[in-house]
């Protein structure tokens, strides 16, 4: 993981600001406080509206939302942990967390339509979500004895982070997934009292307590990484408390190796000096194409769904592995999909769970300017959604039966999204 300390930046309790100027760009406003108006004209003009409209109305406040989230299942996290060192520990306390752990989650997945900027940036993503987790990598951690003293240590969340190559498949999501769930349910709270049984821990002796102090660090260590999002985009008008733990953290925030400005700013400034984007074009295509929507489109289809699905009916390459599914042990794979979709949607419709585009939406501005390719846009989307609805309601987990035909039948429905979302980007590249 690139954790990217800085010792040349001064980073403030409530502002993350250079300690140079030399690190400000010239135009625009300095990079804290930008100015930040619409500067184009014609149809760029309605591309900047569009972007503004994307950034305020469904970047932000997903990751406000995630932020928060993560807030809630850390706090769960230590609940749960320290009412099993009182003895007075519940299956509703478990199941609390359980809860918490979904919602985050599902902010999470919706998020992955804009995974560019700073989760890819800083190597976030796959700190947080990496999969299959390596069970047997798991196993070994929490057996050796110097590991597990480190999750009892006076700051387990920056042991985990610092240790992290002892067990990098294990963070995140999926490690605190693995721990709170079996078998698609919650795990029973007198199961913490004993030895894991998982037949991956066969020739190692874990206590499940141990994976209580593991589940705390974990949980601590995605919300760190959540508040980073939100103040890597929101800059300043991220919770105040969050922007405190990040300058804490002393880890970079801005666009272009830290000397641009926060991503969201860096979209809306973009064709500026400081702004990773060329021309507000640029910042478009990049929304809605191979980086943006696009991006989770694919790996949906080719990845997510299709490892799996393709093994099971006999079509795979030597690429793929049957065990590559993700969220096995909460047996949520196909919401999480789903959700990745509704990412897609929300991006595109400029909006959070609306079933109409805004007005500065990117379907509104394909619409207004004839793009012909509209109708087969919308089409994709509905039918990839309908197709994972359809999965979703067959209480039929893909972990369960991932060659069934519901399954292919939401690879090809993504990946024809895929291919109608690579459309639209060439066609609003060519403007």
């Amino acid at each position: 993981m690139k954790t990217n300390l800085l010792a040349m930046f001064c980073i403030g309790a409530f502002a993350l600001t250079s300690c140079s100027d030399d690190d400000t760009p010239g135009l625009g406003g300095d990079r804290e406080n930008p100015v930040i108006d619409n500067r184009w004209t014609g149809v760029q003009a309605e591309m900047w509206d569009v972007a503004e409209q994307y950034i305020n109305g469904v970047v932000y406040p997903t990751y406000r939302n995630l932020a928060a989230s993560a807030d809630d299942l850390y706090n769960e996290a230590v609940n749960v942990q320290s009412k099993h060192t009182a003895g007075t520990l519940t299956d509703a306390d478990v199941e609390a967390a359980c809860e918490a752990f979904k919602t985050a989650r599902e902010y999470w997945e919706k998020s992955e339509a804009f995974l560019f900027g700073a989760a890819t940036d800083f190597n976030i993503d796959p700190h947080m979500d990496s999969w299959p987790l390596d069970q047997g990598q798991m196993a070994n951690f929490l057996s050796n004895s110097t590991m597990v003293a480190g999750l009892y240590s006076d700051d387990p969340i920056a042991f985990v982070n610092q240790h992290n190559s002892e067990f990098d498949t294990a963070l995140g999501f999926h490690g605190i997934e693995f721990v709170l769930f079996r078998d698609g349910a919650p795990r029973k709270a007198s199961v913490y009292d004993g030895t894991e049984d998982h037949s991956s821990f066969a020739n190692v002796t874990v206590q499940c307590k141990d994976e209580l102090a593991f589940l705390v660090a974990v949980a601590g260590d995605v919300r760190d990484n959540c508040y980073r999002l939100e103040v890597s985009w929101l800059g300043q008008q991220a919770a105040t408390a969050h922007i405190s733990r990040v300058a804490e953290l002393g880890v970079w925030t801005h666009a272009l190796d830290n000397n641009g400005y926060y991503y969201g700013a860096d979209m809306l400034l973009a064709g500026i000096d400081g702004s990773s984007y060329a021309s507000i074009t640029a910042a478009l295509v990049t929304l809605v194409g191979a980086s943006g929507c696009g991006n989770i489109a694919n790996e949906v289809a080719s990845q997510k769904i299709g490892q799996a699905y393709r093994v099971a009916t006999g079509t795979g390459g030597q690429d793929d592995a049957i065990d590559y599914i993700e969220s096995p042990y909460s047996k949520r794979s196909y919401i999480d999909y789903r959700d990745n979709i509704y990412s897609i949607k929300n991006s595109l419709y400029g909006n959070i769970d609306q079933t109409t585009p805004d007005a500065n939406s990117v379907m509104t501005f394909l619409e207004n300017n004839n793009y012909s390719g509209l109708n087969a846009l919308q089409s994709a989307l509905d039918d990839a959604i309908a197709k994972l609805t359809t999965c979703v309601n067959s209480g039929i987990a893909f972990v369960d039966d991932p060659g069934a035909q519901q399954a292919g039948d939401a690879m090809e429905a993504v990946d024809l999204l895929n291919d109608e979302l690579q459309n639209a980007a060439q066609w609003i590249e060519g403007l």
